[in-house]
């Protein structure tokens, strides 16, 4: 170590004096500075958009062209609403972006899709307008076509219609998959009708989650929301009115479609509360049908007690003869369901006091048959009989309408 300590101090003994010019002070040396840049900062520059490409001549060719101009220009899809320019340039009857263009995830892979509404308008006012609904799915080379639905026509009175067509996107059901749920109207020569569909993207393509013909109904409210709380939206619509005289006395009915795990189903249909005489009779056999032969009891006789439920034919004895038909029905609902007899003779004796009526001979006829043997098999057969003598009468007054149950003679006395 002492050895090398010497060799250590020359060095720094040279090097101190050749910094201090030979044993004076050090000469501060100023630090040499770089020159601040005057450049300004360039602004980034905004990514080039493609041009909205010409609106083709027929609606079939809408979505290749649109798939087109996504794949060029990636910010429309992204832009809020979706497709805001190529809307804004094709003034497409009755759409706007805001309503027709929506992004989100329809197949459960992890890039969302657009779903789009288009529309074209006949060559006059009178073609109405042609529209329809299309999937564009984000691939690594661009966009493609994937979901189309069928073209559907509507008059252009009915062009208002068309803002409301896309429900949602996403997962809807709360399976952890995408889906598309959007509507068709079709309107025909008194009623309109809105067709519901929901469909998902699958590796085979998209499919109906759905009946193939959609959930149809006529001048319904849509909601689409979760009405029993169970993080599933159902589908609830309400209406059902046919306008048209010839579909005969009409009410309108909820119905609420929901996830089954596979599909939506029909879950419930409700009527709302009769005003027609007719309905109440109609709501009293589907219990019967039902075998809610009770119920149905107590249901056929509120419906004669209500002199508040009106009728709907002009003919005079369409009260007479659905009263006398629902106490008829009433006695043998209490037998069908092992009830009082005595009840059940009153009841065929009150249907059998409205005489002149159809009905009374089918309350007639039972009773005596059934007093005969207690056999409801054999005294059903009387009344089958009896209508089948008569069955031109009994179609003329059991025709409510086309809106309406046509007249089922068999279900009359079904044992």
């Amino acid at each position: 170590m002492p050895y090398r300590r010497l060799i250590i101090l020359p060095l720094l003994t040279i090097a101190t004096a050749a910094c201090t010019g030979g044993g004076g002070k050090a000469t501060p040396t100023a630090p040499a500075t770089t020159p601040a840049s005057t450049t300004a900062a360039r602004p980034t520059a905004a990514p080039t958009r493609a041009p909205v490409p010409e609106r083709p001549a027929v609606l079939k060719d809408y979505a290749l062209v649109v798939a087109a101009y996504l794949s060029d220009d990636a910010a429309a899809a992204s832009s809020s609403p979706c497709l805001a320019e190529l809307y804004a340039a094709w003034k497409m009857p009755g759409l706007t972006a805001a309503d027709s263009c929506l992004s989100g995830n329809t197949d459960g892979d992890p890039a969302d899709e657009v779903a789009a509404v288009f529309a074209q308008s006949g060559d006059d006012s009178s073609a109405g307008i042609s529209f329809g609904v299309t999937v564009f799915d984000r691939t690594p080379s661009g966009f493609r076509v994937a979901y189309e639905s069928a073209i559907q026509p509507i008059t252009t009175g009915a062009a208002n219609t068309l803002d409301e067509i896309l429900i949602a996107v996403g997962d809807v059901n709360a399976d952890g998959i995408g889906e598309l749920v959007y509507e068709l109207p079709n309107c025909g020569a008194h009623t309109c009708f809105k067709n519901v569909y929901a469909v998902r993207g699958t590796a085979a393509g998209y499919v109906d989650l759905t009946p193939p013909s959609g959930i149809s109904m006529e001048y319904p409210d849509l909601k689409f929301e979760d009405v029993d709380s169970d993080g599933k939206k159902e589908i609830v619509l309400y209406g059902g009115e046919i306008g048209s005289v010839g579909a005969g006395p009409q009410r309108k009915h909820t119905e609420v479609w929901a996830w089954d795990g596979a599909a939506y189903a029909l879950r419930s249909k409700t009527f709302d509360s009769p005003t027609f005489l007719y309905h109440a009779v109609k709501d009293a056999d589907a219990l019967f049908a039902a075998a809610n032969y009770a119920e149905a009891a107590e249901a056929y006789l509120a419906a004669v007690d209500d002199k508040a439920l009106t009728s709907w034919k002009s003919a005079p004895d369409e009260r007479s003869e659905l009263e006398s038909y629902a106490l008829f029905r009433a006695g043998l609902a209490a037998i069908a369901g092992g009830g009082d007899r005595e009840n059940a003779i009153a009841f065929f004796a009150r249907a059998n006091a409205y005489a002149g009526t159809l009905h009374h001979q089918l309350a007639g006829s039972f009773a005596a048959a059934y007093g005969a043997k207690s056999n409801i098999s054999g005294a059903c057969a009387e009344v089958r009989d009896d209508i089948r003598a008569n069955l031109d009468e009994y179609n003329a007054f059991w025709d409510f309408g086309y809106g309406n149950p046509t007249f089922d003679a068999d279900a009359v006395c079904p044992f």
